[in-house]
């Protein structure tokens, strides 16, 4: 399926190569393009194909019969039969805005005051509960337009997606889905309780709680007062960059500096009341368990973390209770993969005219995307690891003699990592190498596996 240069980029193809359109030829024109892509993710379509494969792919993608749901159903096949060896899956949910050029004029895209012409893509990627975090692939994705003034609630496909992902098949008490606060909404917890799915979300409002047997009212913030510290955790935090970010990121997710944090861990049942501006047909109450987290120490001037999250699942003890703060700190797995997208993939660089074709080629980037982290975070994950876990035995002969570092007999996962990144110009006293410097070096190797492999032919290796 071509040379050993690009064993990651066929494997990936091999993946996608199932692809059915209702025309041989599209499913033929996906193989090649997966497989021309992820071997230069971040290289433009002119720069990485022919005049004639240019053309053929903007056809491709310009196709009515070429659609996201087609493109990615090989990989979301694939991504099952991954989930079937894990004990627990994490399906983690969120949405990131795609932006273009605001002077741009592309169809069928919203304008956005600080963002320029935008659409929203809503991804379900899933990852091992076990508490490795390792990326098993994309479960689905769903994409929407916004215009300033926009009215819609945008709560209801969070819902949706959910029950696409059910309608997959997975084992439902095998599924956890996780979500950040955009998904606290009462109608979407009724709805993942009715339905028996498992799930842990973060809270963004102060809601209403029966205080206390006869159903008297009160703020959820007057139970968690009461809930004592049962476990506490040293959690290492990221840093978090002002950068050029939303008003609404910004007060989400403020600026902060990275610190190891000292976190404590508690919970309590409550009984959620129906919002006044909730739909009647809705349940009048739910009952659910919540597990506040909160820094005991924060560093002067900052902020301290604190996190609310009602959960359907069971707190008996200690180990449940970390379990799920550990499910839910694996949904920055998503926050990466949408890195890996934009910065890796360049996807938003991405030179099509309309929301049709711009939609076909996320779907198309998107398992590129998860290849790129599943390398990164292995590597991360177990350092320690063999080099080959994370590269083919050809990709590990050429970097032993193209690194800018000698690479130690037995190189770990870790060895492999930076050296990659050093292909790329990252240099170790600089800390850990981005999504550029190692989409750069990436892109190197497999250029370097080329000559290699090409060489070999010719009998001069």
């Amino acid at each position: 399926m071509g040379s050993p240069a690009a064993e990651h980029a066929a494997a990936l193809a091999e993946e996608m190569s199932d692809a059915h359109f209702g025309d041989a030829r599209l499913s033929k024109r996906q193989t090649k393009l997966v497989q021309k892509l992820a071997q230069a993710p971040d290289k433009s379509f002119p720069s990485l194909l022919s005049d004639s494969e240019l053309e053929a792919a903007y056809r491709f993608f310009g196709n009515d019969a070429v659609t996201p749901a087609a493109i990615l159903a090989p990989h979301v096949h694939a991504t099952l039969a991954r989930m079937e060896a894990e004990p627990a899956v994490l399906a983690i949910h969120d949405t990131t805005t795609l932006s273009f050029r605001s002077d741009g004029q592309r169809q069928g895209l919203g304008r956005l005051r600080s963002s320029g012409q935008t659409f929203f893509a809503h991804f379900t990627l899933a990852v091992s509960g076990d508490g490795t975090r390792r990326p098993l692939g994309v479960l689905d994705l769903s994409t929407h337009v916004r215009d300033d003034g926009t009215t819609d609630n945008e709560h209801d496909r969070w819902g949706e997606q959910v029950e696409r992902v059910a309608a997959l098949g997975a084992a439902p008490h095998d599924v956890v889905h996780v979500m950040d606060r955009e998904g606290d909404d009462y109608g979407l917890f009724a709805q993942l309780l009715s339905a028996g799915h498992r799930f842990v979300i973060r809270l963004a409002h102060n809601r209403l709680v029966e205080a206390d047997a006869l159903g008297e009212e009160a703020k959820l913030e007057q139970a968690l007062a009461h809930v004592q510290a049962v476990a506490v955790r040293e959690v290492e935090l990221s840093p978090r960059p002002a950068g050029n970010r939303s008003p609404q990121q910004k007060r989400l997710h403020p600026s902060r500096a990275g610190r190891l944090a000292k976190l404590a861990l508690g919970s309590t049942r409550v009984t959620l009341r129906r919002p006044r501006s909730q739909p009647r047909e809705l349940p009048a109450t739910l009952s659910l368990q919540v597990v506040r987290v909160w820094e005991l120490e924060p560093p002067p001037g900052e902020a301290p973390v604190e996190w609310v999250l009602l959960t359907s699942e069971p707190v008996e003890s200690v180990e449940q209770l970390t379990q799920l703060v550990d499910w839910y700190r694996a949904r920055w797995m998503v926050e990466e993969f949408f890195k890996a997208l934009k910065t890796g993939c360049a996807y938003e660089k991405r030179q099509i005219e309309d929301l049709h074709g711009l939609r076909n080629v996320l779907a198309l980037f998107a398992p590129i995307a998860w290849q790129l982290l599943l390398l990164r975070s292995e590597a991360r994950r177990a350092p320690e690891q063999p080099a080959t876990a994370v590269l083919t035995p050809t990709q590990l002969a050429v970097l032993r003699v193209f690194a800018r570092k000698p690479l130690p007999e037995n190189a770990t996962a870790r060895d492999a990592f930076l050296a990659i990144a050093g292909l790329g110009g990252h240099l170790r006293r600089n800390g850990e190498p981005g999504w550029q410097t190692l989409g750069r070096g990436y892109e190197q190797l497999l250029t370097l596996v080329q000559g290699w492999s090409a060489a070999r032919e010719v009998g001069k290796i």
